[in-house]
């Protein structure tokens, strides 16, 4: 995995887009470059209720070898694709043999890098009551049974009981740690104004700032009316009007202590199995506080967002030309040929690789291959590094990257699956040049080189079936050899090729003596055993891409090009020999008997196929002619 000499951390997450995710990495990233690992982030995108796009992110968990891995860390509170989480812990189980962190959320068996959920909302809670005086305090909490949520809403029960106030379970809300759970956890609230609160306390900063948008919706001002506080301290809340009250995660300690555990592991150092570490209090206006901003702070923070605004902007009409431009794209050449035009759209990225499955274009489900992608034949399709285009190179899945492409210094990459739906195509990897996770665009940005994909397996199916039809269409049923229109479509193509090479054509004619009589006496089951021993008698007498054609009945044709007398005898010898061999040791009492003629014609303009078959035809009577001729003879 990643052979460049270095050992390997795997990484699993979803969303490696969100600020949390790419703070988290980045202190793994700088960490393990420090102390000489490469870092293998494996990540997924939420797909909102589309179960099967679902399938084919969750796949990201089978792409690997674990027991290749020299550490892993798990993140598992991102864990929102449908059984990402599942696969990721049962792959662990079963092959892993390397140590396993788990961060912000505990895992049982394993190393785990952890606040204290219990007591992280505890300053902000008592400050409300305490300084603000606040008594109606209500909670939005995450879903239920998600042991953050079980914690966060314990600490709020427990100190409103510390101090006297009464745990009402209307004031409590059960949300979905994301934006979707205000409007109905305030229709809740404000519908009985006895019950109104003074304060809510969310769970984390998505939900405050959630609430904090739908309360002005309703022109209830924040602080002024409704107190609001969150929790985790993303980048937004210092810029939300109000300032956000909320807990500073310390996202890059938890990063560089997960990769230290790992390290401590691995030099058979002695550690305890959980780490704690330290959260941060930061009191701000939404509580009905003062913040003071230094002005220069202000100014650079109002300078980043509308950078990130042009940039957003600018990736979301790029990636729209991009799918316009990959819509007709129909071969995979030209996929590669024009993914030149659009890298760029991955602002700062330093290498980028697309690896397709051999077959991926096949339309068979991945539960008839199997979903284990870890040891297949890759074809790295695409390559980019360093400004510069890489040759195609075919390699084994285990080894993730081509080893050839790989620097010696410590390597990280983001891996995503390349899918339609369930089934899964490959992978892609990125790097870039100052390590940071990729963008939110860069989903936009796969699903174009997926949906061309797509694209491009469905025309290549279509192909197939069509040049399957066409190949029905001229074959026989019963022998397996070209049937008369055949001849209307090879045979005139090599009729064409001997007059453009101005080589010999031969046509070569056969006719069963007695398929009538075998029919008769052995029924057509008999007749049919005849006709296929004749068939195969051509077949094994052609080995230079001879045309074998069943014209009808017990007549055959074979056409071949350049021909000589000394090529027609080793033919007719071979076809021959064949024919004897079936008469000798076939199980049936019937013989077979047959007559053929044959011609060898330079051709030339003016020339027809029709002719050269006449010439053949006309020798192969003469033959049956003699045959019955013999036969009175004998009588």
């Amino acid at each position: 995995m990643l052979r460049n000499g270095r050992k390997t951390i795997g990484v699993f997450v979803t969303r490696t887009e969100e600020e949390y995710q790419n703070i988290l990495c980045k202190a793994i990233y700088k960490r393990a470059s420090e102390l000489g690992y490469n870092v293998a982030i494996f990540s997924n995108f939420v797909g909102y209720g589309e179960f099967n796009y679902e399938i084919g992110e969750s796949n990201i968990a089978n792409i690997l070898k674990y027991e290749d891995l020299d550490g892993i860390i798990v993140l598992p509170d991102t864990m929102l694709v449908k059984d990402y989480k599942e696969k990721v812990v049962q792959n662990i189980e079963k092959y892993s043999k390397c140590p396993v962190v788990s961060v912000r959320q505990r895992m049982d068996g394993y190393y785990n890098v952890l606040v204290q959920d219990d007591k992280v909302l505890y300053d902000i809670i008592k400050h409300f009551i305490v300084y603000h005086k606040y008594t109606k305090i209500n909670f939005l909490t995450g879903p239920k049974h998600n042991p953050v949520s079980t914690e966060r809403l314990n600490t709020y029960k427990q100190i409103l009981t510390e101090h006297g106030i009464p745990v009402e379970e209307e004031r409590i809300h059960y949300g979905d740690f994301w934006k979707y759970s205000a409007k109905d956890a305030l229709n809740k609230w404000l519908a009985d104004p006895e019950k109104r609160p003074e304060a809510i306390i969310c769970a984390n900063d998505y939900m405050a700032i959630s609430i904090c948008n739908a309360l002005m919706e309703r022109n209830i001002m924040v602080p002024t009316d409704i107190a609001v506080s969150g929790c985790d301290n993303i980048e937004i809340t210092k810029d939300f009007n109000p300032s956000i009250t909320t807990v500073g995660m310390p996202v890059e300690e938890m990063g560089k202590e997960a990769v230290d555990k790992i390290h401590r592991h691995n030099k058979g150092f002695a550690q305890n199995e959980t780490s704690y570490i330290k959260y941060e209090t930061l009191i701000r206006e939404s509580c009905g506080c003062e913040n003071r901003r230094k002005p220069e702070e202000i100014l650079r923070r109002r300078n980043h967002i509308i950078n990130e605004i042009e940039d957003r902007d600018n990736a979301i009409s790029s990636n729209a030309f991009m799918s316009i431009d990959l819509t007709g794209v129909v071969k995979l050449e030209d996929l590669n040929n024009r993914l030149s035009t659009y890298l760029d759209i991955n602002e700062g990225f330093s290498s980028f690789f697309m690896c397709l499955y051999k077959d991926w274009d096949k339309f068979e489900s991945d539960e008839e291959c199997g979903i284990d992608f870890s040891d297949r034949e890759v074809t790295m399709e695409v390559g980019f590094k360093n400004g510069k285009w890489l040759d195609k190179v075919n390699f084994n899945s285990r080894d993730l990257l081509p080893s050839v492409y790989l620097d010696n210094e410590p390597q990280a990459f983001f891996f995503n699956m390349l899918h339609h739906r369930e089934k899964c195509f490959g992978y892609a990897a990125i790097s870039f040049k100052k390590f940071r996770a990729y963008k939110p665009s860069y989903q936009g940005w796969l699903t174009n080189i997926n949906n061309a994909l797509e694209n491009i397996k469905i025309h290549s199916e279509l192909n197939r079936l069509v040049y399957r039809l066409e190949d029905i269409s001229i074959k026989d049923e019963l022998t397996g050899i070209y049937n008369r229109r055949a001849l209307h479509t090879l045979g005139e193509k090599y009729f064409e090729q001997s007059i453009t090479n101005q080589s010999n054509l031969m046509v070569f004619s056969a006719d069963m003596d007695n398929l009538k009589h075998i029919n008769d006496k052995y029924g057509h089951a008999g007749g049919d055993i005849a006709i296929k021993a004749v068939a195969k008698a051509l077949m094994n007498a052609s080995e230079d891409d001879e045309i074998c054609i069943r014209m009808g009945g017990d007549e055959f044709t074979v056409i071949g090009v350049e021909y000589d007398d000394a090529k027609m005898a080793q033919f007719v010898a071979k076809f021959e020999e064949s024919i004897n061999r079936f008469n000798e040791e076939q199980e049936q009492d019937f013989i077979i008997s047959i007559s053929f003629g044959w011609s060898i014609t330079k051709t030339g303009e003016g020339m027809t196929l029709e002719e050269c078959l006449s010439v053949a035809d006309e020798r192969m009577y003469i033959q049956k002619l003699e045959k019955k001729e013999g036969a009175k003879k004998n009588v």
